[in-house]
């Protein structure tokens, strides 16, 4: 019996072996013109920036820790703009620690200096022409500061406007840093002075939104400008501002408890029968019958109605390949070359129709392609979702397949296209906590946007709290979508700086080494990727035992500091989480790792290891795991026992074909 066991493991341990040697090894192309490179730019001397704001400029903000400056909202739209305006005022009084920047209305307010925020009646003669969708000017006239918003969007957008000068007030000319959904960097400055402003800053994507637990977490989205956050409707936008429906929608359009029984010719013919369900799942309309049209266009009229202030109307395909096979869709496919062909046609007369609002749709499945012969209307909005998205080969150079997928992709629908829409992933959703470094793809991949007529960005992290790094790759990730220039590696170094105070230098390190190890080498990072993938480069067992040592230290450096101290944590447990799932044998390691591991997410709230698929935190840490090192133990007793020999062996076999195999194609 010992010997059947035996012989099940080795063949466990020989097959995992080579599954891991080779995963991860595809080669390819360029993958990004950015290095990350944190521990240079990791330094950051608050005193310093004090003395600058205390030398004498032509604003004086606050003299000694003492202001007479107000903040005056216009009394038409102070209720939309009160919450932000004293959000701002407590964050020059924690900053100076005066007790003035009082918020009062401008019939309130009748002399003295003042911030005037929006379209105050004392702001009268100040223009901002020269904003555009939510971007704001801020200038400076008589020693008073503007903060406005562009004159010819909507009103809502204006109002995110200038919410979004407030806190690019606060970050830009102050130099604060809103780092967390629960941490303000606010450096101290009893005396501010300021040169003279006027300036304007335009966002590069209209829409922006980071789709991650910490960022719906204390208003954090509005202070990091990720505008596409709003609350969820009954229509399935799924707390996307400015949206009506959102994907997977035409059924909302056509619905088949409604029609499908007098008119089955809407929906998609599938092995010569018409079906609105098809091996359990919602197949698609048929978007050649003409029929279909006037409906949609009476149910979004309908919509709009009930929901004037939605800007985007979703109309898209349902989550399958469950496409219509009938002669006409047919013949549609041979014209254009794409089975999205007849969908355009008719989200170009729903355009024609709604002229004043984006008609959108998914790039996505059997409606990826671009079809040939066809020009979007002005207002309709392209969502491409490249699904197969690679995490360190940039769509800017196509490099490897995923990449150059992604790449035509975009490509192809911005010759028809002048709004898309890029669905982006940035998340490993099988395992949220272990390291990830996918830092430097992003820089390049917006710029590509920005290039190709992409207008909104919707990065999707994890739903889930405490994914890997989120509120470091959120602030990021928000920062590049406002202005695609951005020096990366200088952003995390003074983040890395603020955060983590005296243990800036161990956690920078920490990310230089993981994107030093991932960016020469063939390796790849994609969305369900595993530990064992890596054994060899960023996850290898020198590695993590690097990562173990900083940030150990880290936490010895901020030791007293119960703020810093939980910022480091969570990074911790990353690191934890790589040692428990290292390839190899050290079961001591790996449980001491287990346990530090099992105290620190319980602290910290996390609730789920994976979001693709279960378990919840309870049972991995009482079931899944201690099954993992189970498994270790009865190899390395059996291994004593009598297989050693044998199975290092046939690893070690093993291993030298696959770096022959290597050396090779390479």
């Amino acid at each position: 019996m010992k010997k059947k066991i035996f012989a099940v493991l080795l063949s466990i341990v020989v097959f995992s072996i080579f599954a891991s040697a080779c995963t991860g090894a595809e080669g390819g192309g360029k993958k990004s013109e950015t290095v990350i490179s944190v521990a240079e730019n990791a330094v950051y001397d608050e005193g310093e920036w004090s003395n600058y704001l205390a030398e004498e400029k032509d604003i004086c903000l606050a003299k000694d820790g003492k202001s007479d400056y107000k903040i005056v909202l216009p009394y038409s739209e102070s209720e939309k703009l009160e919450e932000d305006a004293e959000y701002l005022r407590d964050v020059l009084r924690k900053m100076t620690g005066s007790d003035g920047f009082e918020v009062i209305t401008d019939a309130q307010f009748y002399a003295g200096k003042y911030i005037s925020l929006g379209n105050t009646s004392y702001s009268a003669g100040i223009t901002a022409d020269e904003a555009a969708d939510d971007g704001y000017l801020i200038k400076s006239e008589g020693g008073n500061i503007y903060i406005k918003s562009s004159p010819s969007v909507a009103a809502d957008t204006a109002i995110d406007g200038v919410i979004n000068g407030v806190y690019g007030f606060a970050e830009d000319i102050l130099g604060c840093m809103f780092v967390r959904d629960d941490y303000d960097y606010i450096p101290s400055a009893p005396t501010v002075y300021i040169d003279d402003i006027d300036a304007v800053s335009n966002p590069d994507f209209a829409w922006r939104r980071i789709y991650q637990y910490e960022v719906l977490q204390n208003g954090w989205s509005k202070r990091i400008k990720s505008n596409g956050t709003g609350e969820k409707s009954d229509i399935g936008n799924d707390g996307n501002k400015y949206w009506g429906t959102w994907c997977h929608s035409v059924f909302k359009f056509v619905d088949p408890e409604i029609y499908f029984a007098s008119h089955p010719e809407y929906y998609a013919l599938i092995d010569g029968e018409r079906m609105c369900e098809y091996d359990g799942a919602a197949t698609q309309l048929c978007f050649s019958n003409p029929d279909i049209y006037p409906i949609i266009e009476a149910k979004l009229a309908e919509f709009i109605a009930e929901y004037p202030e939605a800007k985007y109307w979703d109309i898209s395909i349902n989550d399958n390949n469950n496409y219509c096979q009938c002669e006409e869709c047919g013949k549609s496919y041979e014209k254009y070359g794409s089975r999205a062909g007849a969908l355009i046609e008719i989200l170009n007369k729903l355009a024609k129709r709604f002229p004043d609002k984006y008609i959108s749709t998914l790039a996505y499945l059997y409606t990826k392609d671009a079809p040939a012969g066809v020009v979007c209307e002005s207002n309709v909005n392209i969502v491409i979702a490249p699904i197969q998205t690679s995490q360190l080969y940039s769509s800017k150079y196509g490099g490897n397949a995923a990449s150059a997928q992604a790449k035509k992709m975009i490509e192809d629908w911005s010759a028809v296209c002048g709004n898309l829409f890029i669905w982006d992933y940035v998340v490993d959703f099988k395992n949220l906590l272990m390291p990830y470094p996918n830092f430097a793809v992003q820089k390049d991949n917006v710029e590509f946007y920005k290039e190709n007529n992409v207008r909104s960005v919707f990065h999707q992290g994890s739903r889930e709290q405490g994914d890997e790094m989120a509120c470091l790759r959120s602030y990021v990730l928000a920062k590049q979508l406002w202005d695609t220039d951005v020096d990366v590696s200088a952003l995390i170094g003074k983040y890395v700086a603020v955060t983590y105070g005296e243990a800036a230098g161990y956690i920078a390190e920490y990310m230089d080494i993981m994107h030093e190890s991932v960016a020469t080498e063939a390796v790849e990072l994609d969305l369900y990727d595993m530990p064992r993938a890596h054994y060899d480069d960023y996850l290898s067992g020198e590695n993590i035992e690097r990562y173990l040592t900083l940030t150990k230290k880290a936490l010895d450096a901020v030791s007293g500091d119960e703020a810093k101290t939980g910022f480091v944590e969570e990074i911790r447990i990353n690191a934890l989480y790589a040692k428990m799932y290292e390839e190899g044998w050290d079961l001591a390691g790996k449980e001491e790792a287990f346990e530090e591991f099992k105290t620190l997410v319980k602290k910290h709230g996390i609730e789920r290891p994976y979001e693709i698929a279960p378990p919840y935190i309870d049972e991995f840490l009482s079931d899944v795991y201690p099954k993992k090192l189970t498994l270790i133990k009865l190899y390395i007793s059996l291994c004593v026992i009598g297989g050693a020999a044998v199975a290092a062996g046939a690893a070690a076999g093993i291993l030298l074909y696959v770096k022959k195999k290597r050396k090779i194609t390479e």
